[in-house]
C-alpha cells in the first residue's frame, strides 16, 4: 500500500494515519471504526472497505459518518478505489457507473441520478437505494444496438449525501446483480461556471488525487428543434481544459449549449462519476 498523505481535514483521524503500517497492530478497539482504520493501515482495504458498509449499516452519528466520509476519501488514495472491491461484475456487465450530477443553465439547478454502462442483456431493470430505506424511482434502462444502457432517476430535490447505497441490476428472472456502493460528501463548491455568453471559468484544485483519472470536459452542442436532445456536436477533453468552445463547422442559427466538468474513481470495478454542468442558449455564429 502507498504511503498516505493526510490534510487536517481529517480531525482526530490524522493521528492514527501518522503512524507506520507497521504499527497498526497497536489497534486495541474492536468496534467497526476502528477495525476500518486498522485494516487500511494494514493495507487491506478491500476488506477496511467491507467494514465501512457494515458501520454505515449501524446508522451511524454525524460524528461518525464524517469519519466514515473521511476515512473513505483517504482510502481512495490509495488507487483511485480500485482496491476498495474484488471484481465484481457478471459476464452479462461489462460495464457499470454511478452518475451524480448537478446541472446549473440559466435561472434554475437541476440535479440527477443515473447508472449507466455496457449489457449483452436486452432488457434491464436498475434500483438504487439509499440505506436503509430510501429508494430512487428508477425507470426501465434505455438499451441501444451496442449495449450501452442508461437509467435516470426523476429529478431530485437535494444533492445525493454521503452514506451507503445499493445498486440491484436485474436482467429478467435468472440473471441479477447487485452491489453496496458508498458515496463521498458532495462537492459543495461549484468548480465550473459562465463568464460570459461565450466563455465559462474553470476552478482549479491545489492538490488533486494524482491517482485518479484527470477531470475531463465534456461540451455538447444540441439543435433547438430536436426534440430526441441527440447532440449534433460533441467533444471530451482531458488535460489542459478549454474555456471557450474550439471552432466548429456548423449551419447558423440558435442552439443549447452543455458543457460539463467530470470527475471519477472506482469503487472496485465500479466507476463513480460526479458531474457539474452548466448549460445555456448560443448563437452561431456569435460564439
Amino acid at each position: 500500500m502507498k504511503s498516505l498523505w493526510v490534510t487536517p481535514v481529517f480531525g482526530i483521524m490524522t493521528c492514527l494515519f501518522m503512524i507506520p503500517q507497521a504499527s497498526a497492530k497497536w489497534f486495541v478497539g474492536k468496534d467497526l471504526y476502528t477495525v476500518a482504520h486498522q485494516r487500511l493501515l494494514e493495507g487491506n482495504t478491500a476488506a477496511s472497505f467491507e467494514t465501512m458498509v457494515q458501520a454505515w449499516q449501524q446508522l451511524p452519528s454525524e460524528e461518525q459518518q464524517a469519519n466514515l466520509n473521511d476515512l473513505l476519501e483517504l482510502a481512495i488514495t490509495e488507487d483511485c478505489g480500485f482496491s476498495l472491491k474484488q471484481r465484481s461484475l457478471p459476464e452479462w456487465l461489462s460495464k457499470v457507473a454511478v452518475r451524480r450530477e448537478v446541472i446549473q443553465n440559466l435561472n434554475q439547478v437541476l440535479l440527477r441520478l443515473s447508472v449507466t454502462g455496457i449489457t449483452q442483456a436486452k432488457q434491464l431493470e436498475v434500483t438504487f437505494s439509499r440505506w436503509p430505506d430510501t429508494q430512487f424511482s428508477m425507470p426501465a434502462a434505455s438499451i441501444s444496438e451496442n449495449g450501452q444502457f442508461v437509467s435516470e432517476s426523476r429529478r431530485l430535490d437535494e444533492p445525493l449525501a454521503a452514506g451507503l447505497y445499493q445498486l440491484k441490476i436485474t436482467a429478467g428472472k435468472e440473471r441479477s446483480w447487485n452491489s453496496w456502493v458508498i458515496l463521498t460528501k458532495p462537492d459543495p463548491k461549484q468548480k465550473i461556471g459562465w463568464k460570459d455568453s461565450k466563455n465559462w471559468r474553470i476552478e482549479r484544485e491545489v492538490l488533486p488525487n494524482s491517482t485518479c483519472p484527470s477531470p475531463v470536459l465534456s461540451m455538447n452542442l444540441f439543435d433547438l428543434n430536436d426534440t430526441n436532445w441527440s447532440p449534433i456536436w460533441t467533444q471530451d477533453v482531458d488535460g489542459k481544459l478549454p474555456t471557450s468552445l474550439p471552432a466548429i463547422d456548423v449551419p447558423d442559427g440558435r442552439y443549447w449549449l452543455s458543457v460539463g466538468l467530470i470527475e471519477s474513481r472506482w469503487q472496485g470495478d465500479i466507476s463513480i462519476l460526479d458531474i457539474q454542468r452548466i448549460t445555456r442558449p448560443v448563437d452561431y455564429p456569435d460564439f
